[in-house]
């Protein structure tokens, strides 16, 4: 017998990788926050230097590009980074998911092609402005995550702490 073959496009593909994406977050941040401290703020010379600064890049990701960006609304876009407390990173995280949720109902293909204009600054200080679709935006937000929370995977594992992993196995669009 023929394997069934399911057809989804692009859009549905996207949607089920900001889930993917959004659902293990809190388990990440649980996990976190089941480390001591000065484990979680300690400088391992990661990509960020600690565990938690690694985390908050994660937010402050999706909020630059999913919320900022996409809403064109990046001359207002606060940081997500520094001395919040425990619940502000957990209200932020919410925030994000929410946001993130909200984008992905309304992903369509055609949508995928809508393209933004992105202003910042290079590494060397110079201003610069370019434009991207929406597709490469979702599309680098999945390399990004899968970067750093794979970070933060090894991270655990050197402490012998089990890595709150989820496989694409529960995504939405596994069969």
């Amino acid at each position: 017998m023929a394997p069934k073959i399911t057809r989804v496009d692009e859009a549905d593909l996207a949607r089920a990788g900001i889930d993917w994406r959004v659902d293990p977050r809190s388990g990440y941040f649980g996990a976190l926050l089941r480390l001591p401290r000065k484990e979680r703020l300690r400088d391992r010379g990661a990509s960020f230097p600690s565990m938690r600064e690694i985390f908050l890049h994660i937010l402050g990701n999706n909020a630059w590009w999913l919320d900022s960006v996409v809403h064109e609304r990046q001359e207002s876009q606060h940081e997500i980074k520094g001395s919040l407390s425990d619940a502000e990173i957990r209200r932020q995280a919410r925030r994000i998911a929410r946001s993130s949720r909200r984008l992905a109902k309304w992903l369509t293909p055609t949508r995928l092609n809508r393209r933004f204009v992105l202003r910042g600054t290079r590494g060397d200080g110079q201003p610069f402005e370019t434009r991207m679709n929406l597709r490469t935006i979702v599309w680098h937000m999945v390399e990004e995550e899968l970067q750093h929370r794979g970070e933060l995977n090894a991270l655990f594992w050197q402490q012998d702490v089990d890595a709150p992993t989820r496989a694409w196995f529960g995504s939405a669009l596994a069969d």
